[in-house]
């Protein structure tokens, strides 16, 4: 039921909540999608689009409308994808709240940063879990490498905040992004669109489907397919620096050029069949298959302490310690006290000493080593970061009787790649090249059913099993090796949930889950062939070789919530729940000392909301505060003093405990015909309660601020369609989002002064998108010109600290401004 709103407060509420829409919001695509969701009632769609349209999700296992569902979600339908331009999955951060989506540095390969309200991950080994379960037609996926998808032919995005313990399950500690793909139907009809843009992007995409046995059998075939150059140009450093004696590149002859980093080349595409031998049948089967050739990350050097490298050089000199000459070739040094050669541009002062160029966009990096310091043959690394992937999964739903139905979700997936990471110079103190490997196999049976219309229940089980490996060439200021490691897992879970209508408009929600985790490491370290040793394995690494440690654990955990709709327009909820991230073993131990174990962390959460459809469906606000107790941290650190303090070190430990505070709005109007208007608003504050001994010991205290964790984060869009009568429609749309800074590095405060650690913090950004679209009167042609990063900002999504090795600080900046024109055309 809905109430209209008298004519002559129309105009008054429009401007009230127009207001509020530019300091808070949400989507105004997920307004149209959401704000007609009643409880146990059947909504009409929405009448004129100055009213909210449903988005059906099913976070809880079954459909649900969003404004149902007793949780915090957004939700992104593919019509909102297309609206905003957004093509990847780290476009979705700008309008969700306390979500933090970003590309890895270059030294972890082709994946994301995941962080939902300050908890993820941001090491992309396979000893390591996610903290965000990133999940695609339900089959989740175990690692982070592989996790920078494109958005091809969805249906709909799900982002659940908070741990998701017993809905999303393993490893879901922060929170599930469930991406859903368009199925196939007996409705024909297509697309086919073709981009042009900076950097020489093209882009082609298209979708159709096909009815192979009438009534019964339909499949859908999607594709898309990309290039694009990079956006950091690398230059052969003795070509630009014409008289220096660092060796040459080969540039040929491309005005010094090497190449560029960033640039995109892949090929994807997906064939969904759906048969439906009754109407209490349905089976989904999904192919889908990327050809992925990627460069490498964007990487430029930002700084190089004065120390840097101590005890290597291109000599091999094995002396050590702080007084030890910092790292030379060719008579040409790294680092000085006030910067380095090989910095075009720093953000951290003045240490840019490039007497080529001062731009950010600029690298030196020539992924090779003339003369390995071991003495072996001179190499090189691919400047690449390419996965090649496949799967296929099969989702049978069986009504079973008019109150149960049955579900399974079966899945194989398997992925190789390989990626290169530098430090930006030409002299490679560090240089990793890396091939990865991973298949996986699982199995989801899940029993939904009601009794009568108070209670729905689903009870399942869920297999998981996944091998993964990692072989490394590895160049550091001390070590050169090989590591080729094995990372076989398996889990095993049950879980039960349960929504009982206690009396009318008031529901209790339950659930719970038991998850058994057996987790392998076996490590394998080797020489480099024609080294100075002969081939054999550093004598600090060779106890190392063959070494077998195994991670085994359970886990039980639990979800409680309240749900009362006061009316067809408010629903309100409370709830506590929980959610764990699994341990393992330290995946890059140096020394024998290093190769430690480490526990799980753990999150008990409290969040309370309301979800809200107001002034005859023309605004939607829903809003949530949260409080989480962390407990057991893991963090990685380079200050390893509980191994003897021996460098390099990168070992993960469980730093203590703190009380992460937040909140978050979503704000969608429609207060025109025409005229929609998203915003979001977030907050966020970490506070550590206590420190572990081995997060004492390795500098962090109390006074350190937490990872990932930007203080405030917003976003505010709008766009207007203008009737152009016979001729069509004129629709322009502005996309700003905003970040705070925050910080990478686990200690990030100086416990004596109180001062901010600079070289381990991010700054925060404002970006502004801009779009307009015409699209002709039948609905079958779109044109879309865009613009991204309107105002050129320069941003940059990560930094990699490396002050532990090298003393350096490596960057990746952002995409500076680009333009796109696309054509489309349906059918």
């Amino acid at each position: 039921m809905t109430y209209p709103v008298p004519a002559r407060l129309s105009g008054a509420i429009s401007t009230i909540a127009l207001g509020i829409g530019l300091c808070f919001g949400a989507s105004p695509a997920m307004a149209q999608s959401t704000a007609t969701a009643q409880s146990g009632e059947a909504t009409a769609p929405a009448s004129d689009d100055t009213q909210t349209a449903d988005i059906v999700v099913t976070a809880q296992f079954r459909e649900q409308k969003l404004q149902d569902a007793p949780l915090a979600i957004t939700a992104v339908t593919g019509e909102m994808l297309e609206a905003r331009g957004q093509t990847n999955i780290t476009d979705l951060a700008a309008q969700a709240p306390n979500v933090t989506l970003r590309q890895a540095a270059a030294t972890y390969g082709p994946a994301i940063v995941a962080y939902i309200r300050g908890v993820g991950q941001r090491d992309t080994s396979f000893a390591l879990e996610p903290g965000v379960g990133l999940y695609i037609d339900d089959v989740y996926l175990p690692t982070m490498h592989g996790s920078l998808l494109a958005l091809t032919d969805l249906d709909r995005v799900e982002i659940l905040r908070g741990p998701q313990g017993t809905l999303a399950g393993q490893n879901s500690i922060g929170g599930a992004i469930k991406l859903y793909s368009k199925k196939p139907d007996g409705n024909g009809g297509g697309y086919v669109e073709a981009t042009y843009g900076s950097y020489n992007r093209v882009e082609l995409r298209g979708a159709a489907n096909f009815t192979i046995v009438p009534d019964k059998l339909f499949a859908r075939i999607s594709a898309t397919g990309v290039h694009k150059d990079g956006y950091v140009t690398r230059y052969d450093y003795a070509c630009t620096h014409p008289g220096t004696t660092v060796p040459s590149s080969t540039s040929g002859g491309r005005n010094c050029k090497l190449g560029t980093e960033g640039g995109k080349d892949y090929v994807a595409g997906r064939l969904a069949l759906r048969y439906q031998p009754s109407s209490s049948v349905t089976l989904d089967v999904v192919g889908d298959i990327t050809r992925d050739n990627s460069e490498a990350a964007p990487t430029t050097l930002l700084y190089v302490g004065q120390s840097a490298n101590p005890g290597a050089t291109n000599t091999g000199s094995a002396t050590t310690g702080p007084s030890a000459p910092a790292y030379t070739i060719g008579g040409i040094r790294y680092g000085t006290a006030t910067g380095s050669p090989f910095i075009s541009y720093s953000p951290y002062g003045n240490y840019a000493q490039d007497t080529f160029s001062s731009s950010p966009y600029v690298s030196y990096e020539n992924y090779s080593e003339s003369t390995p310091r071991d003495g072996s043959a001179s190499w090189s690394a691919p400047d690449k970061s390419a996965i090649n992937s496949w799967g296929v999964s099969g989702n049978l739903s069986v009504e079973l009787a008019p109150s149960l139905n049955v579900t399974s979700v079966t899945a194989y997936r398997e992925f190789d790649g390989v990626y290169s990471s530098g430090d930006g110079s030409p002299l490679s103190p560090t240089l990793q090249a890396s091939y990865i490997f991973n298949h996986q196999f699982s199995q989801e049976l899940r029993l939904n059913g009601s009794i009568g219309s108070a209670l729905n229940f689903t009870v399942g089980g869920y297999y998981f099993h996944k091998r993964s490996e990692n072989r490394t060439r590895v160049t550091l200021p001390t070590l050169n090796f090989i590591e080729d490691n094995m990372i076989p897992s398996t889990t095993k879970a049950v879980f039960a949930n349960a929504d009982w209508e206690l009396v009318h408009n008031l529901h209790a929600i339950g659930g719970i889950r038991y998850t058994d985790i057996t987790k392998t490491f076996i490590f394998g370290r080797k020489g480099i062939p024609g080294s100075s040793t002969g081939g054999a394995t550093p004598a600090s690494l060779a106890s190392l070789d063959g070494l077998k440690s195994t991670y085994a654990g359970s886990r039980v955990d639990w979800r409680g919530a309240l749900q009362y709709r006061w009316s067809p327009e408010i629903m309100t909820y409370a709830q506590v729940s929980t959610g764990f991230k699994s341990g393992g073993v330290n995946p890059r131990p140096f020394f024998p000392s290093q190769a430690l174990t480490f526990g799980p962390e753990t999150l008990v959460a409290y969040e309370a909301g309301f979800k809200s459809d107001l002034f005859h469906r023309m605004m939607r606000l829903n809003v949530s505060a949260f409080m989480n107790k962390y407990s057991d941290i893991l963090v990685t650190v380079s200050s390893c003093p509980q191994t003897g303090n021996a460098a390099p070190c990168a070992l993960p430990i469980n730093a203590g405990k703190a009380t992460v505070k937040g909140g978050e709005a979503e704000l969608t109007l429609r207060p025109a015909h025409g005229l929609q208007i998203d915003a979001s608003l977030a907050y966020l504050n970490f506070k550590y309660t206590s420190i572990s001994a081995s997060a004492a010991s390795s500098g962090i205290g109390v006074e350190d601020d937490g990872q990932y964790i930007s203080p405030w984060e917003w976003s505010a869009s709008a766009q207007y369609e203008i009737d152009l009568g016979n001729l069509g429609s004129l629709t322009p749309r502005v996309d700003i989002s905003h970040q705070d800074a925050f910080n990478r590095n686990a200690n990030n405060v100086d416990a004596t002064t109180g001062g901010k650690d600079i070289f381990g913090r991010v700054a925060g950004r404002t970006l502004v998108n801009a779009r307009v679209t015409f699209r002709a009167a039948d609905q079958k042609w779109e044109v879309t010109a865009e613009a991204r990063n309107l105002t050129n900002k320069l941003y940059y999504t990560d930094v990699f600290d490396n002050r532990g090795s090298t003393n350096s600080v490596q960057g990746t900046p952002g995409e500076p401004r680009t333009f796109a024109v696309t054509l489309k055309r349906k059918f």
